[in-house]
């Protein structure tokens, strides 16, 4: 499964953070002055209703017939609407008064003798309802302040709000942009560089700037770390080498000893020809595995560079097959071309290329009695070389292993069988990294093995 990238997941953290903590200072900042307003609102509507009430009931007293023109300038001069009820009756209401706005329940608890405040929403508009009882006359002053001016300001203010919020969150978005990015980039280029390291460039070093003190030891540690890496790889580079160096002149002495020997070959016994046979056949394993180290110490420790040259594909692998078959004294292998393979290019070392194919022809020919043939094909901008032979194959599990050094598979706990050094197939998969290139083994149509090699072709003669 594909994981999420730190500096991601970092980044939703601060934006939900920030849009969470936002959310929650609006919610409780818009109940405050929600509740400040609206309370303030009623306090001084209630107020309003008491004097308002006050003047009914003189107007009650002294003129009767004036209680609708007095209803009607309370009405104008505090935006609200009046009615007087009385014996169960309207006695009068003001010209924008409604009595559907007043419930019976609310008529009946002033009725009582109670004064009663409610907040309503009548058909979407929201009221503010007050009822005020006249015992003396056996009157209920109701009165009705419409809250919609009150309401619009609540609405504007929570657009406002949430606008707010949706800044804030941006702004907290683009510092946690600029945190993670601060935070990560460490992360990314030790990354980077372990990338790099991994692939070779032994000289990739971070650089040390006026960073946080956790950032400048986390580089110095793992500057120190590959100092010390390439230091032990040098080391063992060069152990490889000297050792390797030590052995080539016993070794030229065995060998000039065997072939004295077999030249006398007939003077000895049955049993000392065995010997000699069974000696042979060592010191050409001794000789490989001597070649191999020393191509190996070179290779780890930089003293051979590649000299890589662009060169037509073709022409350079019937070459290769041609100095292959003769070193070993082997008939050349067939080389199939597909048709789409018209005349590419690629970018290799010569020597390490005939290598890498003196070697595959050589391991076909010790453990599967040799190349079927060698097929070429091109896919996308990559050449394929498939080195095909007819022996017992290469297990699946076996497949990847085979490219590891000193790793002979079965044939390793054989002595029947001609060995190898187990070094042939780890030399042929680094010099084909060094091309850019990659290795594999499979099964091939001839039920042997396949060992595949991809090489990206040249750019200026890319088909």
């Amino acid at each position: 499964m594909r994981r999420r990238s730190l500096r991601l997941r970092l980044l939703v953290t601060f934006g939900l953070s920030t849009l969470l903590l936002s959310s929650v200072f609006v919610t409780i900042t818009f109940i405050g002055i929600q509740h400040v307003l609206v309370n303030n609102q009623q306090q001084t509507d209630l107020r309003q209703s008491y004097v308002n009430a006050a003047l009914i009931r003189s107007t009650l007293y002294t003129s009767p017939p004036d209680l609708a023109n007095q209803l009607n300038s309370i009405e104008q001069a505090t935006n609200s609407s009046v009615l007087v009820h009385t014996h169960h009756q309207w006695l009068s209401r003001s010209n924008g008064a409604a009595t559907a706005d007043v419930t019976p329940s609310i008529i009946a608890l002033v009725d009582r003798g109670h004064v009663v405040q409610q907040t309503l929403d009548v058909q979407g508009r929201v009221i503010f309802v007050v009822g005020v009882p006249i015992p003396a006359v056996e009157t209920q002053v109701f009165e009705v302040f419409d809250l919609g001016g009150l309401e619009n300001t609540l609405r504007t203010l929570v657009k406002l709000l949430g606008l707010g919020a949706l800044l804030t969150s941006f702004i907290g978005l683009a510092g946690g942009l600029w945190v993670t990015r601060r935070a990560v980039r460490p992360i990314e280029r030790v990354s980077e560089a372990a990338v790099a390291i991994a692939d070779g460039d032994f000289t990739t070093r971070l650089s040390i700037t006026r960073s946080d003190k956790e950032v400048q030891q986390l580089t110095e540690s793992f500057n120190s770390m590959v100092s010390r890496l390439v230091e032990r790889l040098e080391r063992d580079a060069r152990f490889a080498s000297d050792v390797s160096h030590e052995l080539r002149s016993p070794l030229t002495t065995l060998t000039t000893t065997t072939s004295v020997l077999q030249q006398h070959r007939d003077e000895l016994s049955e049993a000392g020809r065995e010997s000699l046979d069974l000696l042979t056949a060592d010191l050409a394993i001794f000789q490989s595995l001597v070649d191999d180290l020393l191509e190996i110490a070179r290779s780890d420790a930089g003293a051979a560079p590649h000299v890589i040259e662009t060169v037509p594909a073709v022409e350079l692998i019937r070459q290769a097959a041609r100095s292959a078959a003769q070193r070993y004294g082997l008939p050349v292998p067939q080389i199939i071309v597909d048709p789409d393979v018209r005349d590419p290019s690629v970018s290799v070392d010569r020597r390490r290329f005939e290598r890498v194919m003196t070697n595959l022809v050589s391991n076909a020919e010790r453990y599967a009695h040799g190349v079927v043939a060698i097929r070429l094909e091109m896919a996308q901008d990559q050449l394929i070389i498939n080195v095909d032979d007819a022996g017992p194959g290469v297990v699946p599990e076996e497949r990847d292993q085979i490219f590891e050094r000193f790793y002979r598979g079965r044939a390793a706990n054989d002595r029947g069988v001609v060995r190898g050094t187990g070094l042939g197939l780890a030399l042929v998969r680094d010099h084909v990294a060094a091309f850019g290139g990659t290795i594999s083994a499979m099964e091939s149509p001839e039920g042997g093995a396949r060992i595949r090699i991809c090489l990206p072709v040249s750019e200026e003669f890319a088909q």
